[in-house]
């Protein structure tokens, strides 16, 4: 297992054995998709890098103690579960922020417009990517440029040998204006519009919800929005929990064709489809419903296709 050393010393030994580390990262490239932990390694330092350990516990209180334990040197903490990635309106609790609330959450962790920022997930399962790839769709809905996902997370960093830190890092607070890219998210609207504007809907659940054989607590329905694609969030990573070359994730992904909107029980697995469609592949016209199932079963009743457990059918 890596040491546990002070950020402090991790930074004085990068400048010493780098050099220009520092000016180098100043004038490499905006960040988009994922980043390897060598090319992360060598951007430490950099004074517009914020690294974001977004590393999860069951309470608040456990999250803080997996980043007290060892995190990327610098990383500020900013736990998915319980920060304000997703925030409740009236009796749902999945919703991007708005502006205001994504700017003083930004603003706290000391993220400015110009900021690389790089998201630190678990690294132990494909949902934690989700985590990671949710955070991600949420800078970009706000306009962020330069943002990337560390290839297999925490748990790639510690494997690789890299340094980890146990010092705590409070930011300076920043100011951030959040420009919102409505073209990145899908309302019910949108969803239940789709079929007659030639959009494919992705359902990204693993393959039983598809079907209608389990669902999500909070569900109000088995099955899936009628003429729904299933590409389980799954097939999106190898077994290393890192993101599959191009060309697999291409044959993987193929059912989504055209403008498409990624959805799930919650918007946390459909933005791992989101993130291969449009950030790895390119594609044009992607979409997050981050209300998903939730919303479309608890507040329209609206039909599902699928399934029911003991139906037989």
């Amino acid at each position: 297992m890596p040491a546990l050393i002070p950020f402090h010393a991790v930074f004085a030994a990068a400048i010493i054995a780098a050099g220009l580390l520092a000016t180098g990262a100043a004038g490499a490239s905006p960040l988009r998709g994922v980043i390897g932990v060598p090319e992360l390694a060598a951007r430490l330092g950099a004074g517009n890098l914020v690294v974001l350990d977004i590393r999860s516990g069951e309470t608040r209180e456990k999250g803080a103690a997996l980043y007290r334990a060892g995190h990327v040197p610098g990383a500020v903490h900013a736990d998915y579960a319980h920060a304000s990635w997703r925030l409740p309106r009236e009796k749902i609790s999945v919703y991007l922020p708005e502006p205001t609330q994504f700017e003083a959450l930004a603003g706290e962790l000391g993220i400015g417009n110009d900021s690389d920022v790089v998201v630190v997930h678990e690294g132990e399962d494909a949902s934690s990517f989700g985590a990671a790839a949710r955070v991600y769709w949420t800078f970009k809905a706000m306009g962020h440029a330069s943002i990337a996902i560390l290839d297999g997370g925490h748990r790639a960093w510690r494997l690789a040998g890299q340094p980890l830190s146990s010092d705590p890092v409070s930011p300076q607070p920043s100011l951030y204006e959040a420009k919102p890219v409505p073209a990145l998210r899908a309302s019910l609207q949108d969803v239940l519009a789709a079929g007659n504007q030639g959009v494919t809907l992705v359902d990204s659940r693993p393959e039983s919800f598809y079907t209608g054989l389990e669902k999500h607590r909070a569900v109000k329905g088995f099955g899936h929005i009628p003429g729904a694609v299933s590409i389980p969030h799954t097939r999106a990573l190898g077994p290393d929990n890192k993101l599959l070359d191009a060309a697999s994730l291409a044959r993987n992904f193929a059912a989504a064709d055209g403008p498409t909107i990624a959805y799930c029980n919650t918007g946390h697995w459909a933005a791992t489809d989101w993130f291969v469609l449009s950030e790895v592949l390119g594609r044009d016209n992607i979409r997050l419903y981050d209300g998903s199932m939730l919303e479309y079963t608890l507040e329209n009743q609206a039909p599902v296709t699928g399934r029911r457990p003991g139906s037989g059918s």
